[in-house]
């Protein structure tokens, strides 16, 4: 006790740095700075509020059919990965000693980072293979209707509310969860079961790895890349993930930020794997029956 009473009456002593501003330039509009800076008594910046939403496969897993288009995608490992509560205190701490200079986390022993080996460990993401780059501009619309099966409604005009069932590229997940929330046909075609698949997939995406700050949302332009489905599985989805993950982390680590998307479950498993002290009750080891990631350990 008297230890760490001496090292709270040293902490007024402490030059937070960085002692040169040569490399560390954005510590001006780092929330760090706010945290060592404000006055006692004012409010300094909170926790932030990690934009997470859980996956809802059917109760009864998926239908084999759609489970077989998956594993062609190269999405096995991603589907295995629980759902898991976020730990929103923890993802902050993390993110109020992430520096975008560097693309590390500033630690008292030294830096620290994410890399495509997490990723792929993990979430069990595959990180070989091409980079993920594509159309930014298309006939959105057309395309869902092309390899989801149905093509977002014309928007209702409100002066008060964002009614677009598609915003860009963003339809919203309530309407596809609608289409795709019963079972598949035993009659299903196999443009159908395809369909039902590609829904899960973006699905998946959009709550694991490329989660924005609406929440309510998912890109289809993973779409481009699901034509055929097989062809998902030429494409490094682990790298873009990472970059969009070091962009939420660059953003949120801004003085002024409240919210953070990306794959935070991710940093939270980091954290655990990288810091064992911290990490909840760990699952008993199961017979190596088949591989799975590497979330799959943690009870929390």
């Amino acid at each position: 006790m008297i230890a760490c009473v001496s090292d709270m009456q040293q902490v007024g002593n402490v030059d937070p740095g960085p002692t040169v501003g040569t490399q560390l330039t954005r510590q001006p509009v780092h929330r760090s700075t706010l945290l060592w800076e404000t006055p006692a008594g004012q409010v300094v910046p909170g926790v932030l509020n990690c934009r997470r939403r859980s996956c809802k496969l059917p109760e009864h897993g998926l239908d084999p059919r759609i489970a077989r288009y998956i594993n062609e995608a190269g999405f096995e490992g991603l589907f295995k990965v629980p759902n898991l509560e976020v730990d929103h205190a923890l993802i902050t701490a993390l993110v109020e000693r992430w520096r975008p200079e560097t693309h590390t986390f500033h630690l008292p022993h030294g830096e620290m980072s994410i890399t495509l080996q997490d990723i792929e460990v993990m979430l069990g993401v595959p990180v070989d293979g091409l980079p993920i780059t594509g159309a930014v501009k298309m006939e959105w619309p057309t395309l869902c209707l092309e390899l989801l099966g149905h093509r977002p409604p014309d928007p209702i005009p409100h002066p008060h509310e964002n009614t677009f069932i598609l915003a860009g590229a963003r339809p919203r997940f309530m309407w596809l969860d609608a289409l795709f929330s019963g079972p598949l046909a035993a009659d299903a075609t196999d443009e159908v079961v395809q369909q039902h698949a590609r829904y899960h997939i973006l699905d998946q995406l959009g709550t694991i790895l490329f989660m924005d700050k609406s929440a309510d949302r998912v890109s289809v332009l993973p779409l481009q890349f699901l034509n055929p489905i097989n062809n998902a599985k030429r494409y490094s989805w682990g790298s873009g993930a990472l970059a969009w993950l070091y962009r939420h982390l660059c953003k949120a680590s801004e003085s002024k930020a409240k919210q953070i998307g990306g794959a935070v479950m991710l940093v939270q498993l980091w954290a655990y794997s990288r810091f064992p002290l911290i990490c909840p009750v760990m699952r008993l080891p199961l017979p190596p029956v088949e591989a799975s990631p590497f979330a799959n350990q943690y009870v929390i």
